[in-house]
């Protein structure tokens, strides 16, 4: 398996733990005051490991559907993204 499609699977598998601590912690039955800055902390923590793992695994992602646009979004989409085009031999 690939290393960055490792480490993006990793970093997603952390996003959703990291979402389901954001989602208990509010029924938990802490301070108000360290409540809310453990809250913070873990939706912050939620979007670095999400937004990350969507960059490791969005260009894969994208390369294999971007084969099924039209060429001109097809090209400005790898150009955006500069990636190269898959080919199958």
């Amino acid at each position: 398996m690939d290393s960055k499609r490792l480490i993006g699977y990793i970093l997603m598998i952390l996003a959703g733990i990291t979402f389901l601590l954001y989602l208990t912690f509010p029924f938990l039955n802490l301070p108000t005051e360290n409540k809310l800055l453990i809250i913070a902390g873990i939706y912050l923590i939620n979007k670095v490991f999400f937004y990350s793992a969507l960059y490791f695994l969005g260009k894969q992602i994208i390369v294999k559907i971007a084969s099924y646009l039209p060429s001109w979004a097809e090209r400005f989409i790898f150009r955006m993204l500069k990636v190269q085009k898959v080919t199958s031999n």
